[in-house]
């Protein structure tokens, strides 16, 4: 009975932490996280808990690179308060794998419940963020339905918002032609209703990631056709096309940069990356300039290259890789590499779609935005990871056991 009991009380933690992650306020997820950690203490012995960490001691050398990278680095940095908060915020990225590779409570399957109520949960916020909206526009206080005004009503960041709408869309997509669990109406109209949001918020990454995830799943799905591929895809890029530079999405631009015609959208992304990259030299590139330093150093070259609003609002590199080698040269690009492609093979091993998907996705929407720069964006980025990793890898210790009887 105890056992039972400690078993349900970590899969509700665990729901928590999905269904919080896309809430306004941080603390909530924030103390659903502390919530899992204690049940994950009541989940078996501590000897078990031992066993469990020696099994998978390789898998969780691998996901503790970056952490060990950044505690590496804080022996030359010069900020080494600023080096110390960037590990406490990135704790998360080695705490949930170790929390879910030492404990087998999860059923086969059961992790894409979770991802379930994680898109649940993102459409119940949308909702209210448009609900919002609207009652301030019938004020007449103002549109908020558009880019940072409507990211506002979310609390959240552009980005991050729009990423959970993305990895959303992949779960509906995944439940309507493999789990097929989920009525193909509420399917429907739920992505429908994620892409709307997507619109509102402007995020052109998210447009080429729904991009890629439409290619995959046509792919998968019409195989035997080759016209049909063709036909579907050409009709579903013109959509998104469409969308891409829509107006929406052109106002957004425009409002941000009309200050300087010059500048655009790619070239200032080239002005971060180019602007990171002048701050390294032969003797950095390698183990960077220090945790606590990569930043500081960036807003100098900033300066340098008069580029004052990245200097005056202190923007990171927009690049997680770029970000990395910033602070800790190669050694934390290659492990913020090892972090996501670890998962990605053993997905591909297992042709497990929806986890090739999503960690395709994180690597993708890393190009041009610094993901672990805030909460959303690295407790999304562990969870997935977590996620992906374990199940495949389960799935083939399964296979494989099954194949030697």
């Amino acid at each position: 009975m105890m056992k039972n009991n400690s078993i349900k009380f970590f899969d509700f933690s665990l729901a928590l932490v999905f269904i919080t992650l896309p809430a306004p306020k941080y603390s909530l997820n924030s103390l659903a996280i502390i919530l899992l950690v204690i049940s994950w203490l009541f989940v078996g012995s501590f000897s078990q808990k031992i066993e469990a960490f020696k099994e998978q001691k390789n898998s969780i050398l691998i996901f503790s690179l970056i952490i060990i990278t950044l505690l590496l680095g804080l022996l030359y940095t010069e900020n080494f308060n600023e080096g110390l908060s960037q590990i406490k915020d990135k704790a998360p990225l080695i705490l949930l794998p170790v929390v879910l590779l030492t404990t087998n409570s999860i059923k086969r399957g059961q992790e894409y419940y979770y991802f379930k109520l994680f898109a649940i949960s993102t459409i119940v916020w949308g909702v209210f963020a448009i609900v919002k909206a609207l009652i301030l526009s019938y004020m007449g206080m103002g549109n908020y339905f558009v880019y940072s005004e409507f990211a506002i009503l979310l609390n959240k960041h552009t980005t991050y918002y729009s990423l959970f709408c993305v990895i959303s869309v992949n779960y509906l997509i995944y439940d309507l032609l493999y789990i097929k669990k989920t009525s193909r109406i509420a399917i429907f109209f739920s992505i429908l209703f994620l892409l709307l949001v997507i619109y509102m918020l402007s995020s052109r990454m998210a447009i080429l990631c729904l991009l890629l995830i439409a290619i995959f799943y046509i792919k998968q799905y019409f195989t035997k056709s080759n016209q049909q591929i063709f036909l579907v895809t050409l009709v579903l890029s013109a959509t998104l096309a469409t969308l891409f530079f829509s107006s929406n999405y052109v106002r957004r631009f425009e409002s941000i940069y009309s200050k300087n015609n010059k500048i655009t959208e790619v070239n200032t992304r080239l002005i971060h990356w180019t602007s990171a990259f002048e701050t390294l030299d032969n003797k950095s590139i390698i183990l960077g300039k220090g945790t606590g330093d990569g930043k500081n150093n960036l807003f100098k070259q900033y300066k340098l290259n008069k580029f004052e609003a990245g200097f005056k609002n202190k923007y990171n590199a927009h690049n997680q890789y770029i970000e990395f080698t910033l602070s800790n040269g190669l050694l934390g690009l290659v492990s913020y590499m090892a972090f996501l492609f670890l998962p990605l093979i053993y997905a591909i091993r297992m042709n497990d779609f929806f986890g090739i998907l999503c960690i395709l996705i994180l690597a993708l929407c890393s190009i041009t935005e610094s993901i672990l720069e805030r909460q959303s964006g690295i407790l999304i980025t562990s969870l997935i990871v977590s996620f992906v990793y374990s199940h495949n890898k389960n799935k083939l210790s399964e296979n494989l056991s099954l194949k030697r009887e």
